[in-house]
């Protein structure tokens, strides 16, 4: 069976694009290697150029540079060493798929528990809302009179 040009064309470009595709999820550098458990302190994390501030529950992606203020501390779970690790600061740190990386080789790194990388949730919707206390709920009345 013989193929038209237009399908030639069509079958040629899914086959270039699907190792364009490829080539580049192999040199990626986006992956979620590890989640911040815990902060006290200052961390700045500089991923993709940025420096931003680490909070706990944010996710720490491959070629991460962390800079830790003196007096921090820094939990974080490392999905592929199945690890809790503690560094505290001052320090300068690179969080790769394999580890952490601590500069001038300082042995300021402490394995603390096994974790692993969070299950998706099969519920679907909700919010996350951080920095907000927790609002008891007491002296709910639940007789006729309230039932209405």
């Amino acid at each position: 069976m013989q193929l038209q040009p237009t399908a030639k064309f069509i079958s040629a470009t899914v086959l270039v694009s699907a190792i364009g595709l490829s080539l580049e999820i192999g040199q990626a550098s986006g992956a979620e290697v590890a989640l911040v458990e815990s902060v006290s302190g200052r961390v700045v994390a500089f991923a993709a150029g940025k420096p931003t501030l680490l909070d706990a529950l944010d996710v720490v992606s491959e070629g991460t540079q962390l800079d830790l203020q003196a007096n921090t501390e820094l939990r974080i779970c490392h999905y592929k060493m199945r690890q809790f690790l503690t560094l505290k600061g001052p320090l300068r740190a690179s969080i790769s798929l394999d580890g952490v990386s601590v500069e001038n080789r300082k042995t300021v790194l402490a394995a603390a528990g096994s974790c692993g990388a969070p299950a998706p949730s099969t519920y679907s919707g909700g919010i996350v809302i951080r920095g907000v206390a927790a609002i008891p709920v007491s002296d709910v009345r639940t007789d006729a009179a309230c039932l209405g």
